[in-house]
């Protein structure tokens, strides 16, 4: 690594080069170029043949849509040491009804009022210290554990705490059977020798370790403290922080919606943005999900109890990343109306590198849903992840996902001509919750100085 300068009065120390000859001449590194395979185009042919075309719905179900997003930004609360930071995170779902928006779109002119009934939105707000900052008597770890567990234990209004959502889908409380516990493999105290702390539906949000006599707090089983060091911070920890938060609004959502009228969920569309998924330390969340996504999609129809009724409409959109470069590949050769349902033979062939006989359905420690490729009426096209009916498929077909139809019908009529493949409700969360780079960082900065500083 080069060297800097602190005081802007030298030079920064440059890099090497002719550096780049050690690494071309180096055998090694030759060999394991020529081991490397990257995944070939999708032959057109072999589109013609799984492409399946998405029926029209007349009589649709879904009449609200909610949209979750979230977003975070990291500011220096001293000029002098800059690398002392505070994280900001806001996320929270926007709501409207279905029939509003098909209102606004008769309109031959939107005035911005009209867009008010699109914009009922509870937002959250997070901040934790990252790096080399602390709480009063702390440290970094004992800080950011803190943090998170006043901000999944606190209430606003009348509403219950995250906590409240979170214990329900960790103990699977929509039913009798299923996991009751989950188990932190140490204690977060690095002195501590305390293993397989155990938290039940039953224990408190936050238990005493019965060797150091610590407090250990339920947020604790999501194990952030693993990935949180003194010197290097907790910057490592952020962009999971941000997503365990947004899945836990959307579960929070859907206990709510459960408890008050079961069938009321048949009627509402969950938009997550980004894939359905809880990648690195939030991973074991995936299967208590993929479990009530299938609880959920298997209750008895009150007007004929030996069918099966699926409550749950959820969807997640992806923006970026490999999927969503493949779809743009081969969209000039799928016809409108048309879906690209993806089964993992096609995805490690023409997607992303691997081996379709690995033991598991594609993402099977952290998706909660399989992968779509939708391209609608309207000529966008849409990287989508659905639930499945019972749990992962190597090798998904249509009839295998919750709701699709419906699902996908919604999602064609979300169009927003503001961006590429947009959909109105993630747009709208987006502008209402994220942190520009200007001005939000530079006001949450002189916001965090002004009251650390005093």
């Amino acid at each position: 690594m080069a060297y800097g300068s602190i005081h802007n009065r030298k030079p920064l120390e440059r890099a090497n080069r002719i550096s780049h000859s050690t690494v071309i001449a180096n055998p090694v590194v030759q060999e394991l170029l020529e081991t490397i395979s990257v995944p070939v185009p999708a032959d057109p042919a072999t589109l013609k043949t799984v492409l399946k075309n998405v029926p029209l719905v007349n009589n649709r179900q879904i009449r609200a849509v909610v949209a979750i997003d979230g977003s975070m930004r990291e500011v220096s609360v001293r000029d002098e040491f800059p690398s002392a930071t505070v994280t900001f995170f806001t996320f929270g779902p926007v709501l409207f009804k279905l029939e509003a928006l098909r209102e606004l779109d008769s309109q031959p002119f939107i005035a911005p009022e009209d867009l008010a009934i699109l914009k009922n939105i509870q937002r959250y707000a997070l901040a934790l210290p990252t790096r080399n900052v602390a709480r009063h008597g702390q440290t970094l770890r004992e800080s950011v554990r803190q943090s998170l567990h006043e901000f999944f234990s606190s209430k606003s209004g009348d509403n219950e705490s995250l906590y409240v959502s979170l214990r329900w889908l960790m103990f699977r409380q929509w039913t009798r059977g299923g996991i009751k516990q989950w188990i932190i493999p140490s204690c977060p105290y690095e002195t501590c020798s305390n293993q397989d702390i155990v938290f039940s539906s039953a224990t408190p949000d936050v238990q005493n370790c019965r060797v150091c006599g610590n407090p250990i707090y339920l947020i604790d089983t999501a194990r952030f403290h693993e990935r949180i060091d003194e010197d290097q911070g907790a910057s490592g920890i952020s962009s999971y922080v941000l997503s365990l938060c947004e899945q836990m609004v959307l579960v929070h959502l859907i206990r709510s919606i459960w408890q008050m009228k079961p069938s009321l969920l048949r009627e509402v569309l969950f938009i997550k943005d980004g894939p359905l998924a809880c990648f690195g330390q939030i991973a074991p969340f995936s299967k208590p999900l993929r479990e009530l996504v299938n609880f959920l999609a298997n209750q008895a129809d009150p007007n004929d109890p030996a069918m099966r009724l699926p409550l749950v409409n959820v969807v997640g959109l992806e923006k970026t990343g490999a999927f969503v470069e493949h779809a743009a590949s081969i969209d000039e050769h799928m016809d409108t109306g048309s879906i690209l349902i993806l089964s993992d033979e096609y995805i490690y062939r023409y997607v992303v590198p691997g081996n379709s006989s690995g033991g598991g359905a594609y993402g099977h420690n952290t998706y909660w849903g399989n992968k779509v490729i939708f391209k609608a009426h309207d000529g966008n096209l849409y990287v989508a992840t659905v639930p499945m009916k019972d749990g992962l498929s190597t090798d998904p077909d249509y009839g295998d996902f919750i709701n699709l139809t419906e699902v996908l019908n919604a999602i064609a009529e979300l169009r927003c001509s503001m961006y590429d493949n947009a959909l109105i409700p993630v747009a709208l969360a987006n502008r209402l919750v994220s942190l520009s780079e200007v001005p939000s960082t530079r006001i949450l900065e002189t916001f965090a100085r002004q009251i650390i500083m005093g």
